[in-house]
């Protein structure tokens, strides 16, 4: 359970090694003493930090979303670039997980050894996996300049009856989403409380880091769901997807990004 397993399986003896490997214990899958006396500690300040769960780990100091689901997941250091210096990040890059849990998102990123600073899960809770005042590696060429937030959605539809079965209800079907030019095959969308969520993060984070509130455009003013050469040149300020940045990515096809940013700026003024 201090891991977040059911059951005395492969899955635990995984975890277990994957916690020896963070702490710089002997990797056997083994709860021996020294693995024990560590896990109980780990443990303890896990529970004892309760009460600041509702709050985000920004360049090492707590601060409060106003968002109401927000835990603490950190990712270990080997996953991201720490920064010696305070960041000023001035773009922030939206994708997706393509897995089925926040859970499962942050394993992935562990074994892959890389990262994003939020996945917001399927209930809404935002959970954050790295302080975004160290750098993570979730997009090539903006790594250094950016903040990454992954909205937890497995994407292929064949994980539909998954998230009923769950207790998270039916998730959105999107088909009519067009990135690159083309239109994708129906996937699975984004539940209302993972943009509320999303929201509501892209509020805080916009704030504390003065990052405009601003989404790429077409001529016409109209979402840009391709290529945007000024984000591609790092000199874009605001909020982009991924596919923004690569023609080798599609997320976060179907998101509708201008309605969310505008939205916000009517509440702010």
């Amino acid at each position: 359970m201090w891991l977040g397993e059911e059951a005395f399986d492969r899955s635990l003896i995984e975890a277990i090694t994957q916690f020896q490997i963070n702490h710089g214990l002997k990797p056997d899958g083994y709860v021996g003493t020294n693995t024990f006396r560590r896990l109980q500690l780990w443990y303890e300040f896990q529970q004892n930090s309760a009460l600041d769960r509702g709050k985000l780990l920004i360049n090492g100091k707590l601060e409060s979303t106003g968002w109401h689901l927000v835990k603490r997941d950190l990712l270990p250091s080997k996953c991201f670039k720490t920064s010696k210096k305070e960041r000023k990040p001035h773009v922030i890059v939206t994708h997706w997980d393509v897995c089925t849990s926040a859970a499962s998102c942050k394993r992935v990123l562990e074994k892959r050894n890389i990262s994003t600073h939020f996945v917001i899960d399927n209930d809404g809770t935002i959970v954050q996996l790295v302080d975004p005042n160290n750098v993570a590696w979730h997009a090539k060429g903006a790594n250094n300049v950016g903040i990454g937030i992954d909205i937890s959605c497995a994407y292929y539809t064949k994980y539909f009856a998954t998230y009923t079965k769950r207790g998270f209800g039916a998730r959105p079907l999107l088909s009519n989403s067009v990135v690159h030019g083309r239109r994708l095959p129906t996937h699975l969308g984004y539940y209302p409380i993972q943009i509320q969520a999303y929201t509501a993060l892209l509020k805080h984070l916009c704030s504390h880091y003065e990052i405009p509130l601003d989404y790429p455009k077409n001529e016409d003013g109209t979402l840009c769901t391709t290529l945007y050469t000024p984000a591609i040149k790092n000199k874009f300020k605001g909020i982009i997807n991924h596919y923004n940045l690569t023609k080798n990515k599609i997320d976060t096809a179907g998101l509708k990004l201008d309605e969310i940013i505008d939205n916000i700026k009517e509440m702010e003024s």
